[in-house]
């Protein structure tokens, strides 16, 4: 059952009355005009349930896990996401560092669809992971439970990110080098893991602190780089520091 269904009926029905009436106490319905608030109702009902199912891919996990739905500053849940806030997503000028712009944002979902192939396995690529109906549908919800303000630009900072074919191993062993060379904080550590790693490796979705701390001397570039189903922190999500104390508390499990 689609969450704020009734609000959502009255929204869109608000807005259609008054665009079509100009705030007249008694207008004359337009079936079409309607007929489209239903299907726009339905459309981002299917884009939530897209993002909040675990078996849309093939990996567990959900648009859901990685992105919040809500404004994170204002309303903080105590976990940290790899992914931004998907309010105003409909509204980008791009998506993953300029990759998807124009035309393919609205055709991946502003780009959904890269995360559909690289994280939740689905489609032989970025052009199948996603359907049409399905970009369209993303794209209803983004728009449906984002504010009327102006959307904020993202400012994030990214050492890398998955498929990126222009990123030297040199630079990225640069921009990891100064996170050797901080002291961690174990007890630190062990807030930051609980909230921005437990609700994976902790729940059977990603492996578990016992096998991370066998490797723990690459946490550092995999929290950065992201590897596999895993994705990439940024800057403004984890700090050198923040990492640095991370490999402190998984190397003490």
């Amino acid at each position: 059952m689609f969450a704020r269904r009734i609000s959502l009926s009255l929204i869109f029905v608000s807005l259609w009355l008054s665009a079509a009436c100009g705030g007249r106490e008694s207008p004359e319905i337009d079936t079409r005009g309607s007929a489209e608030v239903v299907a726009m109702e339905r459309l981002a009902e299917k884009g939530q349930e897209i993002f909040r199912d675990r078996d849309f891919g093939e990996t567990g996990v959900a648009c859901i896990d990685c992105h919040a739905d809500f404004d994170e500053d204002r309303n903080p849940d105590g976990r940290i996401r790899p992914g931004h806030s998907i309010l105003g997503a409909h509204a980008r000028a791009h998506a993953w560092n300029g990759e998807f712009t124009g035309a393919a944002l609205r055709h991946t979902g502003a780009g959904a669809a890269k995360c559909a192939w690289q994280f939740q396995e689905r489609g032989a690529g970025i052009e199948t992971a996603l359907s049409e109906e399905e970009a369209a549908a993303l794209i209803a919800f983004y728009e449906y439970i984002s504010p009327d303000e102006q959307i904020p630009m993202l400012n994030w900072t990214a050492v890398t990110w998955p498929g990126d074919p222009d990123f030297e191993k040199e630079t990225f062993e640069q921009a990891l080098a100064p996170i050797e060379k901080l002291r961690g904080d174990q007890q630190r550590g062990e807030r930051v893991y609980d909230m921005a790693c437990a609700s994976c490796h902790d729940h059977g979705i990603a492996p578990a602190k016992r096998i991370l701390k066998r490797k723990v001397d690459r946490l550092p570039a995999v929290v950065r780089a992201g590897e596999d189903g895993m994705p990439f922190f940024s800057r403004n999500k984890l700090s050198d520091q923040d990492i640095a104390d991370v490999k402190a508390f998984v190397a003490r499990q």
